[in-house]
């Protein structure tokens, strides 16, 4: 019983640091190129396809990094929708935009992701893995609470793997961004 519990406090210590290492640290000023409708766009406060991050009109990013062939994601999926509804409904500023990066996924794959799973937040191919090289090639999925100051971004929270809790990501979100 007592190696159980010492087993436990070590993974919730490392995943304490894993958070908390990536906390304060830049976020890739990176390129996104993605086949948006006029709403997306106008959700992102953007005019074209084509765009650096810090173009995003937010002042925070809920940024989620998946493939489409990555089972977790798939799985996840649904609980991310239901995250990006909360969230929408209760920031009444409009200050945090959800965006995704299918790390390694062609235009048509990233495009089929986001039909078969319902996903209504922008998602960006990186068929080339630029993306993915310039988050020091995480794993997927993973998730990024960033505040954006002018073209500065901040990363104030990462996690890596499954979104086994919709409401520890919501949790992260309100923390970091001050959302009640």
């Amino acid at each position: 019983m007592q190696r159980t519990a010492t087993i436990i406090l070590i993974i919730c210590a490392l995943f304490t640091l894993t958070s908390a290492a990536f906390a304060g640290t830049p976020f890739p000023d990176v390129e996104l190129k993605g086949q948006l409708t006029a709403e997306q766009k106008e959700y992102l406060g953007v005019t074209t396809d084509t765009f650096k991050v810090s173009d995003i009109k937010a002042d925070y990013l809920f940024v989620e990094a998946f493939s489409m062939y990555c089972p977790i994601c798939q799985r996840d999926a649904p609980k991310i929708n239901e995250l990006f509804e909360i969230v929408s409904k209760i920031d009444t500023s409009k200050s945090i935009k959800f965006i995704g990066l299918a790390t390694g996924n062609t235009g048509f794959e990233t495009a089929f992701y986001q039909k078969k799973y319902g996903v209504q937040f922008p998602l960006f191919e990186d068929a080339d893995y630029v993306i993915h090289g310039a988050l020091d090639e995480i794993g997927t999925p993973s998730f990024y609470v960033v505040r954006k100051t002018g073209s500065t971004l901040e990363t104030l929270f990462f996690k890596e793997g499954e979104a086994k809790d919709k409401d520890v990501l919501l949790q992260a979100i309100k923390q970091a961004t001050g959302l009640k």
